[in-house]
């Protein structure tokens, strides 16, 4: 068995977008991925997206906003920015394999928000489908 694919996923205060790619990826890829999520300034994570992601995984981890400093050395196959001023506050990262730039706007309104888990869920489906891991 080959170890997991990792993936870190970027948003610039790690607290919406990149929380809610971090629990559809880990959920989606049945072990076959390990996907963490920060930002270059951090927020702590809202209660509908605490809530949101405590559910979708069953209660086994509870959403904490992280900086990027806290991944600067660990290994990433992938990474992905999921906003603009998250790419340009990207720094350069030594286990930076693969980069994959996703833009999604910030929202926090309800309806938007099931728009985007929608459509970051279709994105990481076509893109676990092609590296093999679905």
């Amino acid at each position: 068995m080959t170890a997991p694919h990792r993936i870190l996923f970027v948003c610039r205060h790690n607290s919406i977008r990149s929380q809610i790619a971090e629990a559809l990826a880990n959920k989606m890829a049945h072990g076959k991925v390990i996907a963490k999520s920060a930002g270059p300034e951090p927020l702590p994570v809202p209660g509908q997206i605490t809530e949101w992601v405590t559910q979708l995984n069953g209660g086994k981890t509870i959403p904490v906003s992280k900086s990027l400093d806290e991944m600067a050395r660990e290994p990433f196959d992938t990474i992905i920015t999921l906003c603009d001023k998250s790419h340009r506050a990207l720094p350069e990262l030594t286990t930076d394999q693969q980069h994959i730039r996703w833009d999604f706007g910030h929202t926090d309104d309800p309806e938007a928000l099931k728009h985007m888990e929608i459509e970051i869920s279709e994105r990481m489906s076509l893109m676990l489908q092609a590296k093999g891991l679905l």
